[in-house]
């Protein structure tokens, strides 16, 4: 499981949270001006229309951004409307004027559409506005493309974290956090021989890395390597605390030991560590509701 902390919270308004969810290619709106054709992490520094039910009558829209402290970010703007003749007018705000400086952390990549130069014309809005020069990095530029490539990480575009990643572990591959980054980036798009070629070093100079020891047993299992994979889940479950957190996670990583041993055609192995995934699973855990569905 992957886990991204966040220093800032916000306030999540239920209106829009449906809009900023993911979307299936195939339930995109459609618009007669707007092409719903981006996700959020291709947006950033800029105006955005989000997801828009065919029923709706008005658009809502925002900037996407990535605040240094919180990650992808949406500032709600409001509502607007497309005429006939496919110009953009300003909406009623269902939110009081006194109360719209809200901002939605953006933990899914959902669906939007950009907005066109004509309307930000038409609206009113600058390219970039005014305030997003408070939100600038004032990290060092090595870090810079690390927290860049964690917060892409972190919505679910890996594919562009390796843009950041890459380059800042080809200038520093000692910089704090670029090894399990960058071995997590290689992970989601599906290139283990890589995650395992940057992260074995490195585990092995910080051999109670737990999460980055998940990451070369991921690897290992997509490589089909079954025998190195059931030896590194070992290693990562006697990692993990005896907290209720802890025991999630190993529940969690006994779940995938057993599916290797079963590639492995090893039963006795495979059972053992199941009924271990099953005590292990704290009540509410992912494993404990996958053994219990009725309680869902």
């Amino acid at each position: 499981m992957r886990v991204h902390f966040l220093r800032a919270l916000y306030l999540i308004i239920a209106s829009l949270i449906l809009v900023t969810s993911s979307r299936a290619a195939d339930d995109r709106p459609s618009s007669p001006t707007l092409t719903y054709d981006l996700h959020m992490s291709d947006c950033e520094n800029r105006w955005v229309a989000l997801y828009h039910k065919p029923e709706d009558t008005d658009y809502t829209y925002g900037f996407v951004y990535i605040d240094p402290e919180a990650g992808f970010t949406l500032q709600y703007g409001g509502r607007f409307t497309i005429d006939a003749d496919g110009q953009y007018h300003l909406a009623p705000n269902p939110i009081p004027s006194d109360k719209t400086n809200f901002k939605i952390r953006l933990e899914q990549n959902g669906i939007a559409a950009l907005l066109p130069f004509k309307a930000l014309e038409q609206l009113g809005l600058p390219e970039k506005p005014d305030w997003l020069k408070f939100y600038e990095d004032n990290a060092d530029p090595i870090t810079h493309k690390v927290n860049w490539g964690f917060f892409y990480n972190g919505i679910g575009d890996s594919r562009r974290a390796l843009d950041y990643l890459e380059s800042a572990y080809k200038q520093r591959p000692d910089a704090p956090r670029v090894v399990f980054e960058l071995t997590y980036a290689y992970n989601a798009t599906r290139r283990p021989q890589d995650a395992i070629r940057i992260a074995n070093s490195e585990f092995t100079k910080n051999p109670k890395d737990e999460l980055l020891c998940r990451e070369i047993a991921f690897a290992y299992q997509s490589l089909k390597s079954y025998k190195d994979a059931t030896s590194q889940y070992q290693t990562c479950i006697a990692l993990c605390a005896n907290s209720e957190s802890g025991m999630a996670e190993k529940s969690e990583l006994a779940m995938n030991l057993s599916a290797a041993y079963a590639a492995l055609s090893d039963t006795p192995n495979r059972d053992s560590w199941l009924e271990k995934a099953k005590s292990w699973a704290p009540k509410g855990s992912p494993v404990y509701k996958h053994f219990h569905p009725e309680e869902e």
